[in-house]
């Protein structure tokens, strides 16, 4: 079962006097919303402010997260303080649309920046009461709180980021029935997986890259705002600069990038995967991304595959913020238009190029005798 969330920013915005009067100003805790007004970013799930949403104890349902946003980014969590509610269970499935190359992979916090997306497989279970430790009351809630951060441009490149935590609040309620209580049924667990994938989503984790096709991109800290590729970059304003770079098309790019702490880096056309990066709770190496923003340390590679498509590929900061002051840029893809990676199936011998051929028969579990 699905559930789409798509999470809306509300910071540094006006709200309609509708939803101001029926909902933010009627909850006790916001009755100084006013006096907030453009400072506090809220969140709104699917349009609602805190709504509810009903589920089954011990099912599992698979929730698709999209944020929308200007300059925050947003930690999904189960509320650690609330008593009396649901355990739930989180299993990241995929992000940015591409499946993990094995999946599920279990997670505590969902770290969304705007464009991003994850999908998460949820289970509940009501646990017993906490003041009534033999009993267990159905239904039960449980509550997925966010917190919302932002860097500001301009504090120095020191390394580590000014994190600025702009708000935490609730955002969204899971009332988790049972349909047989008081012992509900279990669905079992989900067992691990990987997807038969199309060839521009090979595995790149083991390619050898060629050295003209390794560079530096940096998204410095401090102004003026652009991308640097190898050293190089300019500030787009309001004439298109010149390319940061030529980029054949049908081969493999390396990219060592740097600011990502800061400056959420969104490529168009080509996704790209995370080839190496240092202890990241969310991002791991195997990861395929069209937006990317490390949890933790600056610097992390990438590849890409510069598959089919030749002309114009642009690469920009996800905050807009960022972005409006000139931190964008983009690539000349050279070459014939078509041409794909020769090396793919050498990679990957299952990936296919024209119609989805139908799964991979599962291989049998090794047997110790």
């Amino acid at each position: 079962v699905a559930k789409m969330m798509r999470l809306e920013n509300w910071g540094n915005s006006r709200l309609d006097a509708v939803v101001w009067n029926q909902t933010l100003w009627k909850n006790s805790l916001y009755k100084n919303w006013k006096d907030d007004a453009g400072l506090k970013p809220y969140v709104a799930v699917n349009g609602q402010f805190r709504p509810k949403t009903t589920i089954k104890e011990g099912k599992w349902y698979r929730f698709r997260f999209v944020l929308a946003a200007i300059e925050q980014r947003v930690e999904v969590r189960m509320d650690p303080n609330a008593q009396n509610q649901a355990r739930c269970e989180f299993q990241l499935l995929a992000k940015d649309g591409v499946y993990l190359n094995e999946a599920p992979r279990p997670i505590e916090d969902i770290f969304l920046v705007s464009g991003s997306r994850a999908d998460v497989a949820i289970r509940c279970l009501c646990e017993p009461s906490f003041v009534f430790p033999g009993a267990t009351t159905r239904p039960c809630e449980s509550h997925l709180t966010y917190t919302a951060t932002r860097q500001p441009m301009g504090l120095g490149d020191t390394g580590l980021a000014v994190m600025v935590v702009e708000t935490t609040d609730r955002m969204l309620t899971l009332v988790t029935e049972s349909s047989v209580a008081p012992t509900p049924t279990m669905e079992p667990e989900i067992e691990p997986f990987a997807v038969r994938r199309p060839c521009y989503l090979a595995d790149l984790t083991k390619v050898t890259v060629a050295k003209e096709n390794t560079h530096s991109l940096d998204l410095p800290q401090l102004y003026p705002m652009m991308i640097k590729v190898d050293g190089k970059g300019y500030t787009w304003g309001h004439e298109q600069p010149p390319a940061l770079a030529e980029v054949p098309v049908g081969q493999i790019q390396e990219w060592h990038v740097t600011g990502i702490r800061y400056h959420p880096l969104h490529v168009h056309v080509n996704p790209y995967q995370i080839t190496s990066i240092f202890n990241d709770p969310y991002y791991h190496v195997g990861d395929w991304h069209d937006t990317f923003f490390s949890t933790g340390i600056g610097f992390a590679t990438i590849r890409l595959n510069i598959d089919t498509f030749t002309g114009m590929m642009i690469a920009h900061c996800h905050n807009l913020e960022h972005e409006d002051n000139g931190m964008m840029g983009w690539f000349k893809i050279i070459g014939k238009e078509g041409t794909k990676w020769a090396g793919a199936k050498t990679y990957d011998p299952t990936c296919y190029n024209e119609a989805f051929p139908g799964a991979v028969a599962p291989k049998k579990p090794v047997v110790w005798r």
